[in-house]
């Protein structure tokens, strides 16, 4: 078998997997988390394409036709080839990454390692990540009370917006004084759908936490039988004080269970 020269690695970054391993020579690097954003507007369409891959013709060629991936292409055609001229026969290396590496890095990197073939190279490309859960369905929903206020306008008392979260109030003025929701943008069911999505929401929650001072309880429920009402993950963070009396849902069971025992 002939030792490929040039390796193309596509990855997803939102895993936390050690990324792909790196060959002796040149490394170039190409990042679309932030690039070739052009989701499909029709939820059940966003749907198809998040049970697809890259390497599907369909969304292949969605990919491949979005303003801007033509020059990415030939970019690093162009510098893979000048890094190959210059290594003088040991290998070079592609690495193409997105969020996920099951659409973009994939049909990014099969595009490029398709036009170092036809100009000679040997190229040999792996797709780390293609095979894992298919992307949460994360637009926003119509019938979320929390969608119509970060999509829509729908009236809210924002204390703190991000790139990715909101802080409000909630609506029944919430259990004590200062009693804040802290929810992402995206539409994510509740904290097990999407890690990442739960661990930037409990960030957001730290960081307005640790500005504003004092003693929290940082609250998510997942599922009715857990308390949750509104199925958009979201956090409560409740101010405490030594005499407030607030008991967490748990408190007067195991008080219970402490006094018979």
């Amino acid at each position: 078998m002939t030792t490929p020269d040039v390796f193309i690695d596509s990855f997803g970054a939102r895993w936390q997997d050690p990324p792909p391993p790196r060959y002796r020579a040149a490394v170039l690097g190409i990042n679309l988390t932030n690039q070739l954003l052009n989701p499909p507007d029709d939820p059940a369409l966003a749907d198809v394409v998040a049970r697809q891959t890259g390497q599907d013709p369909g969304v292949r060629d969605y990919v491949l036709n979005t303003p801007g991936a033509a020059r990415i292409i030939a970019d690093a055609v162009h510098e893979l080839t000048a890094l190959r001229t210059a290594a003088h026969g040991r290998p070079v290396q592609l690495l193409v990454n997105c969020w996920y590496g099951r659409h973009r890095a994939p049909a990014i990197a099969d595009a490029v390692g398709h036009r170092m073939r036809e100009s000679g190279a040997r190229v040999q490309i792996t797709h780390h990540h293609i095979d894992r859960p298919p992307v949460p369905r994360k637009h926003p929903r119509p019938d979320c009370p929390f969608c119509v206020i970060v999509h829509d306008g729908a009236p809210a008392t924002i204390v703190r917006e991000w790139a990715d979260a909101l802080a409000i109030v909630p609506r029944s003025g919430g259990c004590t004084d200062g009693h804040l929701l802290v929810l992402p943008k995206a539409h994510v069911a509740d904290f097990t759908t999407d890690p990442v999505v739960s661990a930037n929401v409990q960030l957001r929650a730290a960081e307005l936490a640790q500005e504003v001072g004092g003693h929290w309880n940082y609250l998510t429920s997942c599922g009715e039988a857990a308390t949750q009402t509104v199925f958009h993950l979201h956090g409560h963070l409740v101010p405490r004080t030594a005499d407030d009396t607030l008991a967490l849902p748990w408190t007067h069971s195991t008080r219970e269970q402490e006094s018979a025992g």
